[in-house]
C-alpha cells in the first residue's frame, strides 16, 4: 500500500492514533484488507467514496459499520479508545484503500473520480481537504491519461514488420546413382537379344529394342532408388515449422496495424457522432429538439443522452462538450440555482414522467446515494425533498448551474456503467 498517502492522512490531523507503532500497523493491515473486498466487486467504490468525503456522515451509516468490522479484526481495541463511532479513522482508512486501488487501475480510479468529483464541490471538508485533493488530483491524471489514450488518434503510417523466412534445419540426403548397379544392367542390355542378334546390328535392329526396353529399366531403376533416399532424409515438420512460424509472426503484426487503425477509425467517429449531436441539438431518446424540452427536464435528459452515446471511458472534454451545449439552449448562462429549487419546479413539471422510462430504476439501498440516484428515486415518487440532504449529503440551499448539474448526472451514469463491470 502507499504509506506516503497514509502519513499524509496522518499528519493532516484527520485523526490521533497516538505513538504506538502497533496502531499504524493496525491501519495499514486494515487499508489491505478492504482493498481487497473493493477489488472484488467495483460497484461499492461509489458509496465509499461518497462516505469517505463526507465529515457529517451518520454513525448510522452502513458503510462506516462495515469498516468497522474490518478495523476492530487488527485493532481489537478500538472502541476502548473511542467509544463513539470514530468515524474518521474509518474514513481514513477508506480515502487509503481508495488511493490504493486507483493508483492499480485506472478503471478503479475513473469510478473514484467521476463519484468523488460530483461530490467534492459540496463537501464541507475540514483537515481533510488536502488529502482528498491529492486523492482527486492524482488519480484525475490516471483516469485521463487512460481516457485520452482510448481516444487518441494513432498518426503514425502503419507498417508491417515482418521477419525473413529462414528454414535453417532443412538438410538433404546424399544422392547419388549407384554406378556398380547401373553399370551391371546397362551390361546385362548389351547383351545379345533373344533373337541372337549381336551388337553389331544396331538401330532398328531388334537388339536395339531389346537394349532401349533394358536401359530404361536400368536407369529408371538407379534414380528411384536415389530419389527414394532424398525423400527419407525429408520431413514435414522441416518445412512446416519454419513456414507456420514465418505466418504466425505475419498474422501477428497484421493484427497490431488493423487494431491500430481500428482505434482510429472509431475515435474519428465518437468525435464526429459528438459534433453531429451537439450541432443537431437532437434528443435520440426523446425523438425531439432539444430545444422543445423544459429546462429543469434538459440537464436530466442530455446528461442521460450524452450517456447513451459514448464509450464509458470518456477524456474531461466530453464534459465541456456538454456543457457548452447546454450553455447554447439555455438562456440563463452559468446561472446557479438552488438544489430545493430545482426539485421544486421538476416535481411541477408536467413533462417529467418522460424521463421515467430513460433512467433506469436504483436499488432502494440504505445509506449514502448519488444525486443521480436521488433525482431517480424522486422521479419514481419514492423519494421526497426532505430527504435529499440525509441521502446524498448535500444541502437543499447548496446551489448548482444547470450545466454542471447536467454533467454530475453524465459522471453518476458512467459510473454505474464502470462499476457494474
Amino acid at each position: 500500500m502507499d504509506d506516503n498517502f497514509l502519513q499524509l492522512t496522518l499528519k493532516s490531523g484527520l485523526f490521533d492514533i497516538g505513538d504506538k507503532e502497533e496502531r499504524l500497523k493496525w491501519l495499514q493491515q486494515s487499508v489491505t484488507a478492504l482493498v481487497k473486498i473493493l477489488k472484488k466487486d467495483y460497484s461499492l467504490l461509489p458509496k465509499y467514496s461518497l462516505v469517505a468525503l463526507d465529515p457529517n456522515i451518520s454513525d448510522k451509516e452502513p458503510i462506516l459499520n462495515d469498516v468497522e468490522k474490518i478495523v476492530t479484526k487488527y485493532w481489537t481495541a478500538l472502541r476502548g479508545k473511542y467509544p463513539d463511532m470514530p468515524r474518521n479513522i474509518h474514513r481514513g482508512v477508506i480515502l487509503n484503500a481508495l488511493m490504493e486501488l486507483g493508483s492499480e487501475d485506472p478503471v478503479a480510479a475513473r469510478i473514484i473520480y467521476l463519484t468523488s468529483s460530483n461530490f467534492f464541490p459540496f463537501a464541507k471538508l475540514g483537515k481533510e481537504k488536502d488529502i482528498v485533493f491529492t486523492l482527486l488530483t492524482e488519480l484525475g491524471e490516471i483516469s485521463e491519461t487512460h481516457a485520452v489514450k482510448e481516444w487518441s488518434l494513432i498518426e503514425e503510417e502503419p507498417k508491417l514488420k515482418l521477419g525473413s523466412l529462414k528454414i535453417n534445419d532443412l538438410k538433404f540426403g546424399k544422392v547419388e546413382l549407384d554406378k556398380e548397379d547401373l553399370q551391371e544392367k546397362l551390361f546385362a542390355a548389351l547383351a545379345n537379344s533373344p533373337q541372337g542378334h549381336g551388337p553389331q546390328h544396331g538401330g532398328q535392329s531388334s537388339w536395339g529394342q531389346s537394349f532401349s526396353n533394358k536401359s530404361s529399366v536400368a536407369i529408371a531403376e538407379s534414380f528411384n532408388s536415389a530419389l527414394s533416399e532424398l525423400n527419407k532424409s525429408l520431413s514435414p515438420a522441416t518445412l512446416e515449422d519454419p513456414i507456420n512460424k514465418f505466418f504466425t509472426s505475419f498474422k501477428k503484426s497484421l493484427d497490431e496495424n488493423l487494431k491500430s487503425s481500428f482505434a482510429s477509425i472509431v475515435a474519428v467517429e465518437r468525435r464526429s457522432k459528438l459534433l453531429w449531436w451537439k450541432e443537431t441539438l437532437y434528443s435520440p431518446s426523446l425523438k425531439k429538439s432539444y430545444r422543445e424540452v423544459s429546462i429543469p427536464v434538459l440537464p436530466i435528459l442530455m446528461g442521460s443522452d450524452l450517456n447513451e452515446q459514448v464509450a464509458e471511458i470518456t477524456p474531461i472534454s466530453v464534459d465541456y462538450l456538454l456543457r457548452d451545449t447546454l450553455l447554447i439552449l439555455n438562456e440563463k448562462k452559468g446561472e446557479k440555482i438552488k438544489f430545493k429549487d430545482f426539485f421544486n419546479s421538476l416535481s411541477k413539471d408536467s413533462t417529467k414522467s418522460e424521463l421515467t422510462n430513460l433512467l433506469t430504476e436504483t436499488n432502494e439501498s440504505d445509506g449514502r446515494i448519488s444525486i443521480t440516484d436521488f433525482i431517480i428515486l424522486f422521479l419514481n415518487d419514492k423519494a421526497k425533498l426532505k430527504d435529499f440532504t440525509e441521502r446524498t449529503g448535500i444541502k437543499q440551499d447548496d446551489e448548482v448551474s444547470i450545466e454542471d448539474l447536467s454533467v454530475i448526472i453524465f459522471h453518476d451514469l458512467l459510473t454505474k456503467r464502470l462499476s457494474s463491470k
